[in-house]
Formats: structure tokens, C-alpha cells, sequence
């Protein structure tokens, strides 16, 4: 690949660099200094694409997805053009990056050339304007060598660092450790993420909003409810465990397990499943509804009945789940309660779910004493 980079050309004055005739002309004064003939030179292409953007100012992180070409791209040339109020030579440049490597920034003054081939293809660019004050117009061409068709599957809002219309199991490990891509429908890599970058993710319907301290907020919109719930957990998953390879992982099915205490805590009370006590302690892969008897020494609320009755709850993918007042519905055979203060039967429905919304419902029947 060549790149060509400046600030008439670049120059003032009577010293500048300018293109013509098919070459490129270094001007000294009056007199023609250097030439570079490009005129020999020939770069096939079976499919151009030809447009103009506009970075706003201080735009960080424009995905140039080239147009909907994606990776396929085999010619490129940008020219930029700045806003005439923009006149001192620090402020008449922009940065850019390729999309699997953002720690290497690169810039541009006013042109900016690369070339590939059919084997070594010119991967996507993020373009970022530095000046806070003034946008920058950038006229673009793309040029594919051969017909490859592999198009981004929407190419109006494919862009900056929005996407959508995805499955979940589109995540796959780009560096083991390091790093995670999104793939479109063709397995064509639409954006390569830090793992350490990421400092939060959000869900809001279908789309994960995901915060990063290099490219900001990057939206990934799914298909459907169960596609962005599988990646929210696995997104999950994989920033408590870098260190595994998701590329073959299985979606996420499996609800949290309730491991219930072998006696009600502190006493020798036990927890029994359909009467019986000789498997306990239990869990809620044995069975859903379980009883116990509590002496009553003052009101318990949830959150001394998880206390009492919950030794942990695990999740195949998402670990230990810590339960809350959310968690837990008491009933005492006529009406939900928020503590119970007296004698008597109550029933005590746990509802857990993990973070792919795989939910799990056990009762506890507790007679008081």
C-alpha cells in the first residue's frame, strides 16, 4: 500500500507540491523542482463507489466502512478539504486509524492514497477531526479489483459506530485476551473492540450500548429479543473471562440454581424436598417446591429469609447471583405480604433470572411456629 500525505500540495508561498498531467510536480519558485509520473501507473477496478463526508467538528471515530464494501476494498483515495475559517497549518488535519489496530493513529493533511490487491485488500478506517470549531469535507473513492458482492446488509445505517441488524452470534475473539469482533452476515468484520476499553454495557430493547473509552458509545442492534439478550450475557461473559475463546460457544439456555441451606440457618430445622431429608442439602435441579418449618422470634422480611433458607445461587455463565427483596414473593394464602409477623403457613415464591433472561421459579413452603 502507498500513501500520499500534505498540507498546494502542501507548502506556502512559492515553494509547493501540486498534481498534474499525470504526475506530481514539486514548484520551486517559477521552475518545476521534481516530478513523479504517475501516468504508468494502473489500478483495475470492477466496482467504484464515489461520495463525499462530512466530519463534524471533533468527530471522534468515523467508521469509513468504505461505503458498504466493508474489507473489500482494493483502491482508495481521499481528498480533504478544510473550512476556509480554519487557516493556521495546525488546525488543517485529520486523524485516522485502521479499525483492528485503534492505538496507531495516523493523519492526513490533504491527500491520502491506498492500494491493494485481491489478496491484500485495504482494511475499514476510522477518521477522526480534531478541530473542535470547523467540520471537514472529504470526497472519497473506493474501487474493487474484482466483483466481490459481500455488502454490509444495510449500508445507510451501517455506519460511524452503529449497527445493526445482528445475532448474537455474531461476537466471536479477534485476540484471545485482547480483543472481540462483530461480525456481519457474510463473517466480514464490521468493528474490532478492546475488551479493556469497554467500560459499561447498557440494554434498550434490541440494542446493546456498549461505552468505550477509545470509540465512545457504539451501538449494536439485534434482530431479535433473544439475540440481544444471548449477547448481552455473553458480552458480559467474556469481560469477567478474557482468557475464553467464544468463537464456538453455545447460547445461553441453562436458569440460575438455588442451593438451598441444609437447615434453616442457625437451627437443626430441615429443608426437605417433597418431605424427604436424606438428599439435603438441596438445589433446585432436584426439584421446585420445597418446605420447612421456622420458629417465629420476630418479623422476617425477605431479606431474612434469604438468610435463613439460601446457601447460594449459581449461573452456568454468569456465576454467583446475589438475591434482593425483588427476588421474593411472600404469600399467606390470601395476600402478598411484605414480612410475615405471625403463626401460620406461608408460601414464599423465589423468581431468579440471569442475565440472558433464562428464569427460574421455586416455592418455599414455611410453617411457622
Amino acid at each position: 500500500m502507498g500513501t500520499v500525505c500534505g498540507a498546494s500540495l502542501f507548502g506556502n508561498g512559492f515553494n509547493y507540491i501540486k498534481v498534474g498531467n499525470g504526475e506530481i510536480v514539486a514548484v520551486e519558485g517559477s521552475n518545476t523542482r521534481e516530478t513523479l509520473p504517475l501516468s504508468d501507473l494502473r489500478m483495475p477496478y470492477k466496482q467504484l463507489l464515489k461520495s463525499r463526508i462530512v466530519l463534524k467538528p471533533g468527530q471522534t471515530n468515523y467508521l469509513l466502512n468504505f461505503l458498504g464494501l466493508g474489507d473489500n476494498a482494493t483502491f482508495l483515495a481521499l481528498k480533504v478539504m478544510y473550512d476556509p475559517k480554519a487557516k493556521k497549518e495546525s488546525e488543517r488535519f485529520i486523524n485516522w486509524s485502521f479499525y483492528d489496530n485503534l492505538t496507531v493513529v495516523n493523519s492526513i493533511g490533504q491527500l491520502m492514497v491506498l492500494t491493494g490487491n485481491s489478496t491484500n485488500r485495504i482494511k475499514q478506517i476510522y477518521l477522526t477531526n480534531p478541530n473542535t470549531k470547523y467540520p471537514v469535507s472529504i470526497e472519497v473513492m473506493i474501487g474493487v479489483v474484482d466483483d466481490e458482492t459481500s455488502f454490509f446488509n444495510d449500508t445507510l445505517n451501517q455506519s460511524g459506530t452503529s449497527f445493526v441488524n445482528l445475532e448474537w452470534s455474531d461476537i466471536k475473539t479477534h485476540i484471545l485476551g485482547e480483543s472481540i469482533k462483530v461480525l456481519d452476515s457474510n463473517s466480514t468484520p464490521l468493528i474490532y473492540l478492546i475488551l479493556n476499553n469497554i467500560q459499561s454495557i447498557e440494554k434498550s430493547g434490541n440494542i446493546l450500548i456498549l461505552d468505550d473509552l477509545s470509540l465512545g458509545s457504539v451501538f449494536l442492534q439485534f434482530k431479535t429479543e433473544f439475540d440481544v439478550n444471548q449477547a448481552y450475557s455473553l458480552l458480559n461473559y467474556i469481560l469477567e473471562n478474557p482468557t475464553i475463546n467464544i468463537d464456538n460457544i453455545l447460547a445461553d439456555e441453562q436458569a440460575p440454581i438455588i442451593y438451598w441451606n441444609e437447615f434453616v440457618d442457625g437451627t437443626q430445622t430441615y429443608i426437605t424436598l417433597n418431605g424427604a431429608t436424606a438428599g439435603a442439602p438441596y438445589n433446585t435441579t432436584q426439584g421446585l417446591t420445597f418446605s420447612t418449618e421456622i420458629g417465629l422470634t420476630s418479623s422476617m422480611n425477605s431479606e431474612l429469609l434469604i438468610d435463613l433458607l439460601v446457601d447460594y445461587v449459581e449461573d452456568n455463565r454468569d456465576g454467583q447471583i446475589i438475591l434482593s427483596n425483588d427476588n421474593l414473593i411472600i404469600n399467606d394464602g390470601v395476600n402478598t405480604i411484605n414480612e410475615i409477623t405471625t403463626i401460620g403457613s406461608y408460601q414464599v415464591t423465589f423468581n431468579v433470572s440471569d442475565l440472558a433472561t433464562n428464569e427460574l421459579t421455586a416455592i418455599m413452603n414455611i410453617n411457622v411456629v
